[in-house]
């Protein structure tokens, strides 16, 4: 060794590890097990050092000689490094004290929970199987396969390396004075993604509460923002996830009902209409009632034509849906091969909000939904969204057994009761890199998340969003949920993907949207007052640039059975459209340019023409029974020469086109059992017509009310009479 490195060693520090060598048990309060256990003891002791201390933004290391390559690359990982020298006895005895005696090492995780939950050595195997697949804690693993719940490993880790352990759910400790100026020192994000908290503070030190005592990231991140030391203590997963719950409920809240109005107040539904659009309406509507004032015959001929011309219009659109949707295959599909490239060591982690109200009853599906996906359980990020005055399903779901991996998440009670401030809600503690939506009653493909990030993997940032396709696991209990199940056959395999293929804004479905979470928050994700928050989210990606892709791969939702529970369903839908295009038809020429032209028109025919179809129906349909009946002189000048067969071609293609595109649907999904009651769908469009007619009152009386669809309403006897399996469903039939 040089001189000159001998002279280096003799200006580092010194430090004394040991209180009193007459008492060997009796060591400094200095040294940190949490920092201590950051090494295996074998790495310690060939090394010859012992980290001790995190203080000054840097881990203290304790050492009897200078460091040899090999310490120093063991360290390197650990973030910066402050050496201190020590006497080699010094640097034993505190080894000892830390790690056991001679070149044993601490017992094993396994060991202690085989000893202290009297388990089978087996499963413990098993658990390590999980880790050597997984490249995670072996606590994780344990919880993967439900061997442990979130306490117990933390029990095991406070045994296994002697940092105290601290029951945050129980004694529920107040805040310490002034620990506010602690949370400020990482932001929210940063608190949630290291799972750790503050808990009391001195003028010398921070207490801090983690559930992974080996991971030195979001302790060092934290050290490097004050020069007081950082001490650990042991919690459950559950115990961080409420006390973050209860320090940023506040602000998550506020984010989640007014983020969007703030950030983007022209693209927030908070009002219908803004005072330029109730004023051009009021000057249309004056002006129409003085020109059949004026002219009645020539005026409401005006009318009628326009309305046959865009009706017109409207089934060329569909009969275009018909043909590209058929065409070629529009979705994005993967092979097996292509998903088992996908090693569960390299997925990133995957948040799932669960929006759940008066939802009870179906928990025993979600549960058996979310245990059944083939994505490793340490990388779930499940957050199950309930109100805090649903007492029924918060009870429920507190007795049921979940997953580990799902956070119940309460909802404060606030304005809007709305499904979207409710994700907004979940979207402030999501975690994942990605993130989808599930309603409770759902059965996605299992393979469906892994799916989906092999999409935006092999796509251009540009893609925002990946929408799976939605199906029925009741289509056959009754004659309503049959029609049902084919109107999303044609909704999902014919028109969203056609729509993609024409490079049109894409109208979401409510759930089995996947996203980058990074580009839902830029955007500002859902809209709360929007009550079909789904379908205005997608015309605001399109908007700002992104891009929707529709893949082959089925979630199973309830089909609604009920006429007047599908009615409140079928008339909030159609009154979020209409929302949707008063809102983004507050600035036409400005749309015009972010659509482009064929987004543009694609926008009015998907988001307007749907309900308008509706809306109109019963209003020709009446006119034509009232000629029938009366053979008033003015009806036949309400349809011009030209106008009166385009109005019969309407009547007979229009009839065709819709049917035959319901027939596909089904066909395409091989619902051939369908298609006999495909044909009956002018039934179908009545009551379209009926909650068409009820959403534009509402629309005007109500606008940003959220009629909740009752689930749980399924006859098992019917279908098979028992709960729905859907392991193996991988993509369409």
């Amino acid at each position: 060794m040089s001189v000159s490195v001998i002279e280096l060693w003799n200006q580092v520090p010194s430090v004394t590890l040991i209180a009193n060598r007459q008492q060997k048990e009796t060591v400094m309060p200095k040294i940190d097990p949490s920092a201590a256990f950051l090494l295996r003891a074998d790495q310690a002791r060939d090394a010859g050092i012992l980290p001790f201390r995190r203080e000054d933004g840097c881990l203290w290391v304790a050492a009897a000689e200078p460091l040899s390559p090999a310490a120093w690359a063991l360290l390197d990982p650990l973030g910066p490094i402050r050496i201190y020298r020590t006497v080699l006895i010094d640097l034993l005895m505190a080894q000892w004290q830390v790690y056991g005696e001679g070149n044993e090492s601490p017992p094993l995780f396994g060991e202690i929970a085989v000893k202290n939950f009297s388990l089978n050595p087996q499963l413990i195997d098993q658990a390590l199987a999980a880790q050597h697949q997984q490249k995670g804690p072996i606590g994780q693993a344990c919880m993967t396969i439900n061997l442990l719940n979130s306490w117990q490993v933390a029990t095991v880790l406070s045994e296994q390396t002697g940092i105290p352990l601290n029951n945050l759910l129980d004694t529920n400790p107040p805040d310490h004075p002034n620990l506010d100026d602690i949370w400020s020192l990482l932001t929210k994000e940063e608190w949630r993604h290291y799972a750790m908290v503050p808990i009391r503070h001195t003028s010398q030190e921070i207490l801090i509460a983690v559930v992974n005592p080996f991971d030195n990231k979001g302790p060092m991140s934290l050290a490097a923002k004050t020069d007081k030391r950082i001490t650990l203590t042991l919690t459950g997963e559950r115990d961080i996830a409420w006390r973050l719950a209860s320090h940023y409920q506040e602000q998550d809240l506020n984010l989640s009902q007014s983020h969007l109005l703030s950030t983007s107040p022209e693209n927030s539904a908070t009002k219908t209409l803004t005072r330029s659009q109730s004023l051009t309406l009021l000057l249309m509507s004056l002006l129409i009632i003085v020109m059949i004032l004026w002219r009645p015959q020539i005026s409401l001929s005006v009318i009628s034509s326009m309305l046959i011309l865009a009706y017109a219009t409207l089934v060329g659109h569909r009969l275009w849906i018909i043909n590209k949707g058929t065409q070629s295959q529009n979705d994005l599909r993967f092979t097996a091969e292509d998903l088992q490239k996908l090693k569960d060591s390299d997925l990133p982690m995957y948040t799932i909000l669960i929006p759940a109200r008066d939802e009870a009853a179906v928990l025993p599906i979600m549960t058996q939904a979310l245990e059944q996906l083939d994505y490793p359980g340490d990388r779930l990020d499940v957050k199950l969204l309930l109100e805090e005055d649903d007492e029924t399903t918060l009870a429920a779901a507190r007795q049921a057994h979940l997953p580990h991996f799902v956070e119940i998440v309460v909802v404060p009670v606030a304005e809007p009761r709305t499904k979207p401030k409710a994700c907004n809600f979940g979207l402030q503690r999501a975690r994942g890199e990605f993130i989808t939506i599930y309603d409770a009653e759902d059965l996605p493909d299992p393979l469906q998340l892994k799916k989906a990030l092999l999409a935006f993997r092999e796509k251009d940032s540009r893609l925002a969003c990946v929408q799976a396709k939605l199906s029925y696991f009741n289509a056959n209990q009754n004659l309503l949920t049959r029609w049902f199940t084919a109107e999303y056959g044609a909704w999902f395999d014919l028109l969203l993907p056609a729509l993609h293929a024409a490079d049109m804004p894409i109208p979401l479905g409510g759930t089995s949207n996947h996203f980058r979470t990074r580009v839902l928050k830029e955007i500002g994700a859902w809209d709360p007052y929007n009550v079909t928050e789904d379908a205005d989210l997608g015309i605001r990606l399109h908007k700002a640039g992104y891009r929707t892709l529709v893949m082959d791969s089925i979630t199973y939702e309830e089909a609604n059975s009920e006429f007047i529970n599908w009615i409140r369903q079928r008339s909030r839908w159609i009154k979020g459209y209409l929302q949707t295009w008063f809102v983004h038809m507050r600035h036409p020429l400005q749309l015009r340019r972010q659509l482009g032209r064929k987004g543009f028109w694609g926008f009015h025919l998907a988001i307007l023409g749907t309900p308008l179809m509706f809306i109109l129906n019963p209003v020709y349909w009446f006119i034509t029974s009232l000629w029938f009946m009366t053979h008033w002189d003015i009806i036949p000048h309400l349809f011009p020469p030209g106008i009166y067969y385009l109005g019969m071609i309407n009547l007979l293609i229009g009839n065709f086109a819709f049917t035959y595109l319901n027939i596909v649907g089904a066909a395409k999904r091989g619902h051939w059992d369908l298609i006999p009651y495909a044909i009956l769908t002018p039934i179908y469009w009545s009551m379209m017509s009926l909650a068409s007619w009820k959403a534009l009152i509402q629309l005007i009386t109500r606008p940003s009310h959220w009629e909740k669809t009752q689930h749980g309403l399924v006859d098992w006897k019917k279908i098979g009479g028992q709960t729905p399996n859907v392991v193996g469903q991988e993509g369409s039939h």
